[in-house]
């Protein structure tokens, strides 16, 4: 009987052993995971604080005040591109918006005309394409829709 009772309480001692140490190693796993998870939202928390920097910078960038048609008419006078812009056209929707067609460009000039409308934060360039002449393979034609954000 006492050797039983012996017996009964070194199996309940190696049961609280082994639920000791099963769960202390769980307790460490999960300590180890809060602490890679805590790095991850400080990550995520300097970038965001990184963003915010980059956006506040991009308040302070040039705004178009004039419409879209005049801004088209105005940066093909800058740039000296006025005689080649074929159309102009207003693009029906909530959004002003224009396309413009200029014809006969070389590689300097179109690289020129989309840095104008770079310069702007609420202008955004939604839509262009580039095809080469036939007649004159120096030059090409660029047709772009252009959109103003309020």
């Amino acid at each position: 009987m006492k050797e039983r009772a012996g017996i009964s309480v070194l199996i309940i001692i190696i049961i609280f052993a082994a639920t000791y140490m099963f769960f202390s190693a769980k307790e460490g796993q999960l300590l180890k995971d809060k602490d890679a998870v805590q790095k991850q939202y400080q990550k995520i928390y300097s970038m965001a604080e990184k963003y915010k920097h980059l956006s506040s910078k991009d308040k302070g960038a040039k705004r178009l005040q004039e419409g879209l048609l005049s801004f088209v008419q105005s940066s093909g006078n800058k740039l000296n591109l006025s005689d080649r812009i074929a159309t102009v056209k207003p693009i029906p929707g909530s959004v002003e918006g224009v396309s413009v067609l200029y014809q006969g460009l070389n590689f300097t000039e179109i690289v020129e005309v989309l840095k104008v409308a770079g310069e702007f934060s609420n202008i955004q360039v939604r839509a262009f394409s580039i095809s080469k002449r036939f007649d004159d393979p120096g030059y090409a034609d660029l047709n772009m829709q252009i959109e103003k954000i309020k």
